[in-house]
């Protein structure tokens, strides 16, 4: 029998993510949940993407970094102030090293597998059992309006947010790729909330970041994002939900 794994928010950093599967032994027989955010920031996020894309045991939901990127690169034309916007806002947020290696490195069939397989990627999973335990996965936030319960069953992806009105579509984005909870929040109701997009320094003092764990939620974004800025208060985090056990690596 395999484990079940959770990390968040790798942000590039491709040595400190392969060195985490050899930490955890990870096999054939497991399963790993990203949280989100795997791109941007550090300068290997499309190698990343390209690892997971050769593994079937990897499921990446999508994060606000992954969404600015579809933002701009499925745009039919590549100008003019909508194109600039999109842009702007993906740079300003660490993505220029993600669009140049995007750019500049694949070519227009990889590109075109690439967002695909982006656009296939989950906004959220409100379950998964592990022994009898639920959990729900998101990048930022739950969906607590059910706000997609208006969307035809399956997985709830970018693509089908057209079936929304467009205020919906925009507020359940918003909700679950960049909305931080207060860290006061108890909703129970969710079973547990495995969330990232938010460091958890946010919450707790513990340097190097932990998990932070509060009421029926637990935050893995243990600030990879620092790494790659070259800063000490970051590490990358793996939860293991068959015993909730936390596995570190700086």
């Amino acid at each position: 029998m395999g484990y079940t794994y959770v990390m968040a928010d790798i942000h590039g950093m491709y040595e400190a993510y392969l060195a985490m599967l050899e930490k955890i032994k990870f096999g054939p027989g497991d399963i790993l949940y990203v949280l989100g955010d795997v791109i941007d920031r550090g300068r290997d996020g499309i190698r990343i993407l390209r690892d997971f894309m050769q593994r079937d045991n990897v499921t990446l939901l999508l994060g606000n970094h992954e969404d600015m990127m579809l933002q701009v690169v499925t745009m039919d034309e590549m100008s003019g102030t909508e194109y600039e916007k999109n842009m702007y806002q993906w740079s300003r947020n660490g993505g220029d090293v993600t669009a140049q290696f995007f750019f500049h490195c694949l070519n227009y069939k990889e590109q075109a597998k690439m967002i695909a397989y982006l656009e296939a990627c989950p906004l959220f999973l409100p379950e998964i059992v592990v022994n009898g335990k639920r959990y729900y996965l998101v990048h930022a936030f739950p969906d607590l309006e059910g706000l997609a319960d208006g969307i035809s069953g399956g997985t709830v992806t970018t693509d089908s947010l057209s079936e929304l009105p467009p205020a919906a579509a925009r507020r359940l984005r918003n909700a679950v790729l960049w909305r931080r909870p207060e860290g006061t929040e108890t909703l129970s109701e969710y079973g547990t909330i495995l969330f990232g997009h938010t460091p958890t320094i946010h919450y707790q003092e513990e340097l190097p970041m932990i998990f932070w764990h509060g009421r029926n939620m637990i935050d893995v974004d243990c600030g990879c994002a620092y790494l790659a800025a070259g800063r000490t208060e970051g590490q990358l985090g793996c939860l293991r939900l068959e015993d909730e056990k936390e596995f570190y690596l700086r």
